[in-house]
């Protein structure tokens, strides 16, 4: 092959170049190439920009706006087993496209809130979720209900909208603090997700069937039948129980 021909073909892709402008030759195949890649940089940074925006979203609290699974402080097995399964939680949810709820105990300080947030944030790793995430201490989403009462300008049905219609919720810190009305609000909510088949995560200083107690009888009936597990988390020793 003579120097023009060699000029005149694309070893890449085997095939002949075509003159562009009357003085530039290229190869289609090439072009078509570096266009689809500079398509596919423009999809991973947009995508990055969306999911960015969905996290800001989310309600995060300022001191957890940094905490995901990656820099959860991992001591022994045990430790590795409860990301593990959070990990696996949320996976089957985009898998199975199923709504499963979950439960966190433990005292103060153990990273209940720091494991949960970090669920929402690992739900974004994953290619096919795409759906709404947030968080709300219970003492935050039963106070804008009942803000609600004494504000013309604000409607209950709205609130109770936006808390039920959300994919995957976390309901932080839930307690024995949420009685009387307010402990009828959480009812509610978590009452509605389950009829509109969306994810509710539950962390409370309780323990676990205290949490269940805390709901009335059909609430606590419909929030088990998917209830995936049950972590709990204390402070010399980490007992995961599947249920």
């Amino acid at each position: 092959m003579n120097m023009l021909n060699e000029l005149d073909y694309c070893e890449k892709h085997e095939c002949k170049k075509e003159l562009v402008l009357k003085w530039r030759l290229v190869c289609n195949k090439c072009i078509s190439e570096s266009m689809k890649n500079r398509g596919n940089q423009y999809k991973e940074v947009s995508l990055k920009n969306l999911l960015s925006m969905k996290i800001k979203n989310a309600q995060i609290p300022i001191d957890l706006k940094n905490k995901d699974l990656n820099n959860f402080l991992i001591n022994d097995e045990e430790d590795e087993k409860m990301v593990a399964l959070a990990k696996r939680y949320m996976e089957q949810i985009v898998e199975k496209k199923n709504h499963l709820n979950l439960i966190i105990t433990g005292p103060t300080g153990v990273g209940k809130s720091h494991i949960a947030v970090g669920i929402l944030k690992y739900c974004y790793e994953l290619k096919h979720f795409r759906n709404s995430v947030c968080y709300s201490t219970s003492f935050g989403l039963a106070n804008k209900v009942i803000a609600t009462w004494k504000n013309p300008d604000l409607n209950e049905e709205d609130v109770l909208k936006e808390y039920t219609e959300i994919d995957l919720l976390v309901i932080d810190d839930l307690g024995y603090d949420d009685m009387g009305k307010k402990a009828e609000i959480i009812n509610k909510i978590i009452y509605r997700r389950h009829e509109n088949q969306k994810s509710t995560i539950i962390t409370s200083n309780l323990k676990a069937n205290q949490v269940l107690e805390y709901m009335d009888s059909r609430t606590c009936s419909r929030f088990l039948s998917h209830l995936y597990s049950d972590i709990q988390i204390d402070t010399e020793d980490f007992r995961l129980k599947r249920m």
